[in-house]
């Protein structure tokens, strides 16, 4: 059973942030990242509040929304004010358009301010941790997670080491040494997707759909949902991500990035263009605007919805410069090798 203790912010630090997540915004409207004149933010809300926005994002549809104006309006509390709830919210926001250097910057600082116990620090810790297993700082990250020892349950800072030791040629000894910690016991939905994730990257499809057994999409984040999404893909139920993937929003327009991609590859066997039109759209887009943190997105469209080898090696590029993790060297590989066929 997943265990509702994840609503812990430190916990949603991993799953927003993880490399699933790294590029999943829908399309921004012209103003979503230069304003801050939004109407929700036109009130001066609580620091709460705020928060409550911040994890918001992480959901379908919610990716983007307010993102520039919270960024604004974070950077001049913290400019003001500098606390350590406004500046992990602030690392967030900054992460999530991959000023990843900034991000860390403002995230380290934060740590340095007085007072504050390790179990306030947590979530700092957490973010930290993931944005420098994202940079390939290995080393740092992990001492991140053991800063968490005491302060968070000894699974959580186990996943943490070992999400990072896998990322470190270490992956089948990573996700056997997981498993052997959470048999028999209630698994947060974190540790859930990591070992998702690791039986995903090992191509063991059934053990990792099996992990994601109880989740509910339409009240997962983002990234859950995309890995979801390729591990169906993986067992050739393209059908299911159309059904499943298809229904979760109203409004399709405001489907990320990385899901109507996915739809895109599961519409592919099928007679219909709907998805794949879709996103045509979108990343005609994302080019014109030369989006690169959505650079990973661009990369897998070019690969498996619209093959172009060049324009599949220039996104899968970009992004290795980016994010440094073992799906974004794959990435690069795959289209390299596009490129021999």
């Amino acid at each position: 059973m997943i265990t509702k203790t994840i609503q812990n912010s430190f916990l949603f630090a991993s799953l927003l942030f993880s490399h699933y997540s790294l590029a999943t915004a829908h399309t921004p409207k012209d103003n979503d990242i230069i304003t801050a004149s939004h109407s929700l933010l036109k009130v001066e809300l609580s620091i709460d509040e705020i928060e409550q926005l911040v994890l918001n994002s992480q959901n379908v549809g919610q990716t983007e929304r307010l993102q520039g104006a919270l960024k604004v309006r974070l950077a001049k509390l913290y400019q003001q004010a500098p606390t350590l709830k406004i500046g992990y919210l602030y690392a967030r926001v900054l992460q999530k358009e991959h000023q990843f250097d900034e991000a860390i910057a403002i995230a380290e600082e934060t740590l340095t301010i007085k007072p504050a116990t390790k179990k306030q620090q947590s979530n700092t810790h957490m973010l930290l941790s993931n944005m420098l297993m994202i940079k390939g700082e290995f080393t740092q990250a992990k001492q991140h997670c053991t800063a968490l020892i005491g302060s968070v349950s000894i699974m959580t800072t186990s996943t943490c080491v070992l999400d990072i030791r896998s990322q470190e040629g270490q992956l089948e000894q990573s996700y056997n040494s997981l498993l052997k910690i959470t048999r028999n016991k209630e698994i947060s939905e974190y540790t859930l997707q990591v070992l998702s994730e690791m039986a995903y990257r090992l191509k063991r499809y059934d053990d990792a759909l099996l992990h994601l057994d109880n989740i509910q999409l339409n009240q997962s984040p983002v990234s859950l949902i995309a890995l979801w999404a390729d591990i169906q893909l993986g067992l050739n139920n393209h059908q299911q991500v159309l059904s499943s993937l298809g229904g979760l929003l109203n409004n399709v327009d405001d489907l990320e990035d990385s899901l109507l991609i996915r739809l895109a590859i599961a519409e592919k066997v099928t007679q219909n263009t709907t998805w794949q039109t879709l996103i045509k759209k979108r990343i005609a887009l994302r080019e014109l605007r030369q989006d690169t943190f959505h650079a990973s997105d661009l990369a897998k469209y070019y690969l498996e919805v619209e093959p172009n080898t060049s324009k599949a090696i220039y996104w899968a590029t970009i992004n290795l410069k980016q994010a440094k993790m073992s799906s974004d060297k794959q990435l690069l590989v795959e289209a390299q090798l596009k490129g021999t066929e």
